[in-house]
């Protein structure tokens, strides 16, 4: 039998922002703004804006953020836990990561935050219409794209590989790689990253 979450369904109070959780996170741990850049192999300046609101991370970069604190992604948001073995998430309770208008133009949304101990990081991804700069993204681990509506063109270590709905890709995530979606609307991609 799944818990709920205590006052599931009602209202609740605003979380702070993944730069407050950072901050705080960074502070609880006594580590220097310096110490946390250099562990997650991020600029300083990077991480500061971050912690200050002024820019967003991508999945990549949170993974690494995550991992120098030793937890998940979802840990790193802030994300409820109230099964070890479950996590059940409504289409109503997705939490965005990234929000559209971004400067990433990407559109995340977490759909199992609030599983603790987990080897995949699930999300529902809006890739933008028009590649927003020349940055690709790579991390450790493995990645699965599964498109679940719409047409997605994904550039993958050199190659333009051309994606329609039910089309799966799967590769090693240190590639580099980025994506975009191709139409007149945002295509929905299922993403799950592994972190090992």
């Amino acid at each position: 039998m799944v818990r709920r979450r205590r006052g599931a369904g009602t209202a609740t109070q605003p979380r702070p922002g993944i730069g407050a959780r950072i901050r705080f996170l960074r502070q609880q741990r006594g580590m220097t703004l310096e110490q946390l850049s250099r562990s997650a192999r991020l600029t300083k300046s990077f991480v500061s804006k971050v912690e200050r609101g002024v820019s967003v991370p991508s999945i990549s970069t949170a993974m690494k953020l995550a991992d120098s604190f030793d937890i998940t992604v979802g840990q790193l948001l802030g994300e409820e836990h109230y099964d070890d073995a479950i996590s059940l998430t409504r289409k109503t309770e997705r939490r965005a990561f990234m929000r559209r208008g971004g400067p990433s133009g990407y559109n995340y949304e977490m759909i199992a935050g609030a599983k603790r101990f987990k080897r995949m990081q699930p999300y529902i991804m809006r890739p933008p219409l028009k590649f927003q700069d020349k940055r690709r993204f790579e991390h450790t681990g493995e990645e699965l794209m599964f498109v679940v509506s719409g047409n997605v063109e994904v550039e993958l270590s050199g190659r333009k590989l051309r994606l329609k709905a039910g089309d799966a890709l799967y590769f090693d995530a240190h590639l580099p790689h980025r994506s975009r979606s191709v139409g007149p609307k945002n295509a929905q991609v299922l993403v799950v990253v592994t972190q090992v």
